[in-house]
């Protein structure tokens, strides 16, 4: 792509943006409406917690993201870890590097390609943004170069965000709910908050829930997460 292509992308994403509100959801919204993609989603590295979801344009994407927080592992993951783009693609048979996220997304009904690219400044890496689309196979170079450039204008904003105060990039409820109950358990169990959040992650994948639900059941005093 040139250098006009880029600006003109960066102009109808910032107005997409807008127009939708601006925040989160709009940065997602967004991503869908400026890329030939059908969903999208963004992947923040949280502490001890790891890679959790900010936003999913859609219920198939929530549910994908959800399988990769409660796994811990995925092609976002993967995307972050090692600061490069990771391509599925097909979602129903291409994810054999992540035992764990198949298992997790068993039952779940997949189908498409993804694209997961980290968001980085500098050698920091943020997190990241999934980008799915219906058909399956690799993206072409001009969709790989315009998704890179998104991804600088995702990241841009969130260090923005968080420079200013604005708070348009607040933490996600199910985020909260996920940290909430990682310290109940720690309280319990008098353990470590890193190991209180993977033992919520390996209750949830025993019993073939999410990180979210699981975390709303010890919240709500439902489920206590019992000491090994």
């Amino acid at each position: 792509m040139s250098t006009s292509q880029f600006d003109q992308l960066t102009g109808q994403f910032l107005r997409a943006v807008r127009d939708s509100g601006g925040g989160m959801t709009a940065v997602c919204a967004a991503c869908v409406r400026v890329l030939p993609v059908r969903r999208a989603a963004i992947v923040l590295e949280e502490r001890d917690a790891g890679m959790q979801p900010w936003c999913a344009s859609d219920e198939f994407a929530d549910r994908v993201e959800a399988a990769q927080a409660t796994a811990g592992e995925g092609p976002a993951v993967s995307a972050v870890a090692d600061g490069a783009p990771v391509v599925v693609t097909d979602l129903a048979s291409d994810c054999e590097h992540w035992p764990g996220f198949v298992e997790a997304l068993a039952g779940a009904r997949v189908s498409g390609s993804l694209l997961a690219v980290p968001l980085r400044l500098g050698t920091i890496r943020l997190g990241a943004v999934d980008l799915y689309r219906d058909a399956v196979g690799r993206p072409g170079p001009r969709m790989l170069a315009a998704a890179l450039h998104i991804a600088d204008l995702v990241t841009a904003s969130l260090v923005l965000t968080a420079a200013d105060g604005t708070g348009q990039w607040a933490q996600p409820a199910s985020s909260q709910r996920i940290h909430q109950a990682a310290g109940i358990t720690s309280a319990q169990l008098g353990i470590e908050i890193g190991d209180a959040y993977a033992r919520l992650r390996g209750y949830a994948f025993t019993h073939g829930l999410s990180l979210v639900e699981v975390s709303q059941l010890v919240v709500d005093r439902c489920i206590a997460i019992e000491a090994e």
